[in-house]
């Protein structure tokens, strides 16, 4: 009996794992088991979904003939279009029950998330071809009760077209506002819990979206940047000159984030690691109106398998990606240094001086110290500062904006070569 009950333990806690689908590599095929292991209910919330998925639509039809109640809530005009007709007669000649979100409850009805019975989805992707073969999209499945449940109550309001107050919320839900028409109460967290992640950052922030515009994000990734985390933001190269997501990545880069875009997929995820140990992913671009005027929904997990795979995939995806701005082939005057903000390079220059800096010591390397290097007191021991001063050095380092000024912090003599 004893090892019968480890068996069922251990079996338990597989089942229950958080597992994270990557799209294009992982296909529709798993999202399709799941549809076929529901026995009782599928809702599904969902912004857009063309005819590229109807088989997905075939998949609730069969499993409506076989007894499961099946409920669809979509947006009415995504991206100011009707849903695709042939997918609502789809689902309508398989008897399935198909409603609007309200749209005086919400600008768009943006979510991506299915449950079926004890199981959850959660994704970035909409149903479209493009986004099960095209698109970097992340997914996560869990049958975490207490998730499980907040979704099945938040569709059920929404099925209803209803406020429901969300304050203590576990999942990450938009819109968040202030709902009070009888009594006062925060219908939703997601800026919440964007910002305090990125404010808990204490080594990195590591974001790939699709969408970023909201201004309180930027100021929190520059407040992270000026207490030492490392920036990075990963988007599509068609993003590069679009106000939807490009110019405030370009402003970050100035101000010393690592910024790159990546060809051959367009990136729709929205997702953030911090720190390597914690991530956010979910339907949520980091837009004003995806915060606080849709209805979305994401999640933050931490280290487990699906975080890893989260992580590697992003990795994967920084390395293949361009930098906003090429690295230069050798060292560069330090007057064209701001150029490269958010990269590792050599700059080279005369050091006119050595000042104290108020716990470090930095090097004007120009007489109107448009651009130092800085080195912390507590390392100061192991150059040679003095000697520097008149000579050409090259300085290898990441090139960072502190108050509209470039520099490089150096933490190792090996970081600096004396030219002549």
């Amino acid at each position: 009996m004893q090892r019968l009950l480890a068996f069922l333990l251990l079996f338990t806690l597989a089942f229950a794992a958080d597992r994270l689908y990557v799209a294009p590599e992982d296909g529709v095929g798993y999202l399709k088991e799941l549809l076929r292991s529901a026995e009782q209910e599928i809702d599904l919330a969902l912004y857009l979904w063309t005819r590229g998925r109807l088989d997905l639509a075939e998949e609730l039809a069969r499993a409506k003939r076989r007894g499961v109640r099946v409920r669809v809530l979509l947006d009415e005009r995504p991206g100011g279009e009707g849903q695709d007709p042939k997918v609502l007669e789809a689902l309508r000649a398989a008897g399935i029950e198909v409603r609007f979100a309200s749209p005086l409850r919400f600008a768009h009805y943006h979510i991506k998330a299915l449950r079926t019975d004890g199981r959850l989805w959660i994704s970035t992707g909409n149903w479209t071809r493009a986004s099960f073969t095209r698109n970097r999209e992340y997914s996560l499945v869990t049958d975490r009760p207490d998730w499980v449940a907040e979704f099945r109550r938040v569709f059920e309001a929404d099925w209803e077209a209803r406020a429901l107050a969300l304050d203590d919320a576990k999942l990450v839900w938009s819109p968040e506002r202030v709902y009070s028409i009888f009594r006062p109460f925060w219908e939703g967290n997601a800026k919440r819990r964007i910002l305090g992640l990125i404010a808990s950052a204490e080594r990195e922030v590591f974001i790939e979206q699709n969408g970023l515009t909201d201004e309180e994000v930027y100021d929190a990734l520059l407040e992270a940047m000026d207490r030492g985390v490392r920036v990075r933001v990963l988007g599509s190269a068609s993003a590069r000159d679009s106000g939807y997501f490009g110019q405030m990545a370009g402003r970050l880069a100035e101000q010393g984030a690592e910024v790159r875009y990546l060809e051959g997929l367009k990136v729709h995820a929205k997702a953030m690691l911090v720190d390597g140990r914690v991530a956010f992913l979910g339907s949520q671009n980091f837009t004003p109106t995806a915060l606080t005027a849709n209805r979305e929904l994401g999640a933050v997990i931490g280290e487990s398998p699906a975080l890893l795979r989260l992580k590697a995939t992003m990795e994967r995806d920084w390395a293949r990606a361009r930098p906003a701005v090429r690295p230069p082939s050798g060292a560069v005057p330090w007057h064209e240094a701001g150029r490269y903000l958010g990269q590792v390079i050599q700059v080279e220059g005369r050091v006119i001086g050595v000042k104290d800096a108020g716990g470090v010591e930095e090097e004007p390397v120009d007489p109107a110290e448009r651009f130092v290097v800085v080195i912390p007191k507590n390392e100061a021991y192991r150059f040679p500062l003095e000697s520097y001063v008149g000579r050409t050095l090259r300085v290898t380092g990441l090139v960072r904006a502190f108050r509209g000024r470039p520099e490089i912090v150096v933490k190792s003599p090996k970081q600096i070569e004396v030219v002549r």
